[in-house]
């Protein structure tokens, strides 16, 4: 291979077709009649991949992540006890069960209950099966667009907001989700849905994507790169376009590990065209680094130089914040720095992670009691300001119910208040949360000058 270049599957650089051919790979190595049992086995067989520390940390992540008191984990996901009950707010996760849609509140159970591909059926199931079947047992994330309050999609059109949503997520909880995220903010939200494939299938993915899977690759078909994928796509399109000036990313849950996948893949083409432009023969990048290489840099690698490179990356990840809720990843960090007009040093993008004191799967990541910033080679390594939500009301796991109602709440009303997000002892920034600057449709300047 000459010097410079890229070992690629296909030199197609079309995005479409690149989604096309992958998908296509996928349906010819689908059989017919899968027993549903093989589904989750398949999604184990990857943690054999694994090494010896992989599962040690694991291990310890999650035994740190339990030693909380009182050890309530049922309800450290679905909040206390006495929210469950009827009646509750618009957008609450628990209206998803509900005695007078019953139609509605059965296919979530379902969704949630029975195992399903996360991705798309194969030309012989679309032939043989009727879709209704289809629908059931075959999930492909997808995207969708939340329009704003106002029934727009067209407003604030300098900015693109992106929503990866949580583990147990189907359509109907999807929408709600990102209608109180367009409620709040007074902007149309673009949806990457990453379809729950069931409780347990879902649990696998997070598994594999926090742990085991820290490069995913498009050529393994256990692995949970259809949701990050498509979530690269959509935030390399947005912080591509010359019209954004700004593109806000909101993840939460399994939605973390995913953008976690994004941002490291990013990072990775960085290095590895660092290393090619430096001379070596052969760069191998993964899957998901190949496609941020060729939507971002592939057309005028040979003609650019590594300043140049890393210039418009920087360029970039200017436009882009990122606001996590629960962040469950092992590993988020800068994907680079830039400076300043004071000449000080800026982590990019910016990042800012919420979190409520009692939530068990934050408790895996951001704030993990094996969380160290000052550690040398850190177990749990996350960058951005942390805020967090203490106290008896700082139980719970969703969303809306557990993390957007009580800002909304305070954002409309500061003044009679308390923010129940206060910036944690360990985090980078103090002060209010810059999220809370977005509010009711508000402008807001860039953070980095």
């Amino acid at each position: 291979m000459p010097n410079g270049t890229v070992s690629s599957q296909s030199g197609d650089t079309d995005l479409g077709s690149k989604l096309s051919e992958n998908s296509q790979d996928d349906q010819e190595a689908i059989c017919l009649e899968p027993q549903i049992s093989q589904i989750i086995a398949d999604k184990l067989k990857l943690t054999e991949m694994g090494q010896r520390n992989d599962y040690v940390t694991l291990a310890k992540v999650s035994t740190a992540a339990l030693s909380f008191f009182p050890p309530l984990y049922f309800q450290s996901v679905f909040g206390r006890l006495s929210s469950w009950l009827p009646p509750h707010r618009q957008y609450s996760e628990y209206s998803i069960i509900d005695a007078w849609r019953p139609l509605r509140t059965a296919k979530y159970l379902f969704d949630i209950s029975v195992p399903a591909f996360s991705h798309a059926p194969g030309p012989l199931t679309r032939t043989f099966l009727p879709p209704v079947i289809q629908h059931m047992f075959w999930r492909p994330s997808n995207y969708f667009q939340q329009a704003d309050p106002f029934d727009s999609v067209t407003s604030f059109e300098d900015e693109q907001w992106i929503f990866i949503n949580g583990i147990c997520t189907n359509n109907d909880v999807a929408k709600l989700n990102s209608s109180l995220i367009s409620q709040i903010f007074k902007r149309p939200i673009s949806v990457v849905h990453n379809a729950t494939d069931s409780t347990v299938v879902d649990l696998m993915e997070c598994v594999i994507g926090k742990t085991f899977e820290t490069d995913p690759s498009l050529d393994d078909s256990q692995s949970m790169t259809e949701p990050a994928i498509k979530a690269t796509v959509a935030v390399l399109a947005a912080l591509k376009d010359p019209q954004k000036q700004k593109v806000v990313l909101l993840c939460h849950s399994q939605g973390t590990i995913i953008t976690a996948n994004v941002l490291r893949a990013l990072k990775n083409t960085l290095t590895q065209i660092k290393a090619m432009k430096h001379g070596n023969e052969i760069c191998h990048l993964d899957s998901l680094s190949q496609i941020v290489f060729e939507l971002c840099w592939q057309e005028s690698f040979t003609e650019s130089s590594v300043e140049e490179v890393d210039n418009q990356l920087i360029a970039m990840m200017k436009k882009l914040e990122v606001y996590t809720f629960a962040n469950c990843a092992d590993k988020m960090t800068y994907v680079c720095y830039g400076q300043n007009e004071r000449c000080e040093d800026i982590g990019l993008p910016y990042i800012e992670n919420f979190a409520n004191q009692f939530d068990l799967v934050a408790r895996l990541g951001i704030i993990s009691p094996l969380r160290d910033p000052d550690a040398e080679n850190p177990i749990i390594d996350i960058d951005g300001g942390v805020y967090e939500k203490q106290g008896p009301a700082a139980w719970g796991h969703l969303l809306n119910q557990h993390y957007l109602f009580g800002m909304e709440d305070f954002l409309a009303n500061s003044q009679s208040s308390q923010n129940p997000y206060q910036a944690s002892p360990l985090s980078v920034t103090q002060g209010m949360p810059r999220l809370y600057s977005y509010y009711n449709g508000k402008r807001v300047s860039s953070y980095y000058t």
